[in-house]
């Protein structure tokens, strides 16, 4: 790994918020230029000196862009019922396109296109929103849905080369959740009890989490080449307390 250079991350970032009492509301956008973005392990080529053998190199000058807006809000409505909100999209895409000579390995020569394509491993587009009840004293439940989607499958942009110059990666499936939380305070003269309760995936969906784009053959971008991780199904914890 030679002539290594830094990074560098250009961002602009602005948005509003408002509050009182019963309401608030935060509303953000952003763009952020990440120039150099560094790869911790490299791009394996071809050594020129043994054909059977790879090299782990170091490639200079792979730049994003990151650009988007995020929302969210909070309403209490009246002392029984509160409400939450929060919606997120993103538009993250790669813009590097180039080729590459190597002149301490015989002027090896590295080509690829990444130019537009969306970043992976991370949902471009997340929802969520929440109702919470307190119907007296002490005692609340909470709904909340939460939906996913505009995941690509994690994927080496520098893999990108030929007739795949440009192609997006695997596009997971969106998916969604809904999720339930209780608890319930109980004061005394010098301490406090308490017990929450959660059960997350209550409708047990079935969904995926994770993916890695071209990981088994045949490479044809898409659910069969794939590996993926699978969410949990529906699971539920329950904690007992005491504050002194």
């Amino acid at each position: 790994f030679k002539e290594i250079v830094n990074e560098m991350i250009l961002a602009l970032e602005g948005g509003f918020n408002f509050s009182n009492r019963s309401f608030g509301i935060n509303l953000n956008g952003y763009v952020t230029n990440w120039k150099n973005k560094p790869f911790p392990y490299g791009v394996s080529v071809p050594d020129p000196q043994d054909p059977t053998e790879t090299l782990r190199i170091n490639i200079n000058g792979m730049d994003a862009i990151h650009a988007g807006g995020e929302f969210d809000l909070a309403w209490k409505i009246n002392k029984y019922v509160s409400t939450e909100f929060m919606f997120s999209y993103g538009d993250w895409i790669w813009n590097s396109s180039k080729t590459i000579f190597i002149p301490q390995y015989d002027s090896l020569e590295i080509s690829f296109d990444a130019q537009g394509v969306h970043v992976g491993d991370a949902a471009q587009s997340a929802l969520s929103a929440s109702i919470r009840f307190e119907p007296f004293k002490s005692f609340y439940l909470k709904f909340q849905f939460q939906y996913f989607d505009r995941y690509f499958a994690n994927f080496d942009p520098f893999s990108l080369q030929g007739e795949n110059g440009g192609r997006e990666s695997w596009r997971i499936p969106a998916y969604s959740m809904l999720n339930l939380f209780t608890g319930y305070r109980y004061k005394l003269k010098k301490c406090v009890l308490f017990c929450n309760g959660s059960i997350t995936n209550l409708l047990n969906n079935y969904f995926i989490t994770d993916a890695r784009n071209n990981y088994n053959a045949p490479f044809n971008f898409d659910a069969q080449s794939a590996t993926v991780m699978f969410g949990q199904g529906l699971r539920f914890n329950v904690s007992l307390g005491i504050q002194f």
